[in-house]
């Protein structure tokens, strides 16, 4: 097989390199000029240089390419402008799409967000649970349902969109949907809404994008899902493991919601980051309960248990220097 990775570098970018290294692919990575790589040079991964913004050089490092895997989609860091977010993402997409076609790429695996999944209203959510007009609730959501589309109308490829729940585990450099775990590592009782949230080890992610680049015929559409369940029960259960005896209650739907929005405007004027991301509430608020029953059969998945996720998230955050609580070192 020939795999090229674009978005490598990122949280699932590394997770998915590592484990396509591990079954012998033969592999090259996509790297923008100003990208870290110090992660994929540890892992001894071969680096080219691949930018959405540059089509044409795209193109030329996509050849030779059969299966191309897509961890590069549009990730619309505040929601307080969602025509200037959508229209970025679909040039980005429409410009990978024409550089594979130009490169003879035979194969897409593009990695989306269970964000596109539509809740069920008797049963957990599968494959076929899709919007069927893109979300009004935020831009997140709208973006990822757009670059969605845009992916599987494309006919001159085989393409497969892969759906991961919120990706927790090693290597989220840029603390992405691990924020809450970083709050609390600080100390801090996170502020949250309250609702159903699915999680999933990154590492079980990479090693799914492994087994697909594998299959002879590629599914549509792929969930990717340790477990569903309340926000706040989750935090509660992850709490002791980081010395929070007790977390305040969630936030009430309106109250997050103004919060997020005020955070972010600050964010917009000021720099930094948010106390809470309108990503985030609306993930929360709007989240699914999914059945991933599908890549359990078919990619004989076993995804690990939360234990064994946090285990390798404090691994790397202590690496990144972070006092995880001494009571959590191994044997205590």
């Amino acid at each position: 097989m020939s795999v090229f990775v674009l978005g490598a570098t990122g949280f699932l970018g590394v997770n998915t390199v590592e484990a396509l290294l591990g079954t012998g692919t033969e592999l090259r990575c996509g790297r923008r000029r100003r990208s870290n790589v110090l992660a994929l040079r540890q892992l001894g991964a071969p680096l080219v240089e691949a930018d959405l913004d540059h089509p044409a050089q795209l193109a030329a490092s996509l050849s030779g390419t059969r299966t191309l895997v897509h961890l590069a989609g549009h990730y619309p860091k505040l929601s307080n402008d969602p025509a200037a977010s959508l229209a970025l993402a679909e040039r980005q997409t429409r410009a990978l799409l024409r550089a594979a076609q130009a490169a003879g790429v035979e194969r897409l695996i593009y990695v989306s967000s269970t964000a596109t999944v539509a809740p069920h209203p008797d049963r957990p959510s599968t494959e076929g649970d899709l919007f069927a007009a893109a979300p009004t609730f935020g831009t997140y959501h709208a973006v990822k349902w757009h670059m969605e589309q845009l992916v599987q109308a494309e006919a001159a490829l085989e393409v497969s969109v892969v759906c991961p729940a919120a990706c927790l585990g090693p290597w989220d450099l840029r603390g992405g949907t691990s924020v809450l775990l970083w709050a609390m590592i600080r100390g801090q009782a996170p502020l949250h809404p309250d609702g159903v949230v699915s999680w999933v080890d990154a590492r079980d992610v990479g090693a799914a994008i492994a087994r697909l680049c594998a299959m002879p015929a590629l599914p549509e559409r792929v969930l990717l899902s340790a477990q569903s369940e309340p926000l706040h029960a989750l935090l509660e259960r992850i709490a002791p493991r980081y010395g929070l005896s007790r977390l305040p209650p969630p936030l009430g739907r309106e109250e997050a919601v103004a919060l997020a929005e005020a955070e972010e405007a600050r964010v917009a004027a000021e720099g930094g980051r948010p106390a809470l991301s309108r990503e985030i509430v609306d993930l929360v608020l709007h989240g699914a309960e999914l059945d991933a029953g599908w890549s359990r059969y078919h990619l004989r998945l076993s995804y690990r248990a939360l234990d064994d996720t946090l285990d390798a998230f404090d691994a790397f955050a202590r690496r990144l220097g972070a006092r995880v609580p001494l009571s959590l070192e191994a044997g205590a």
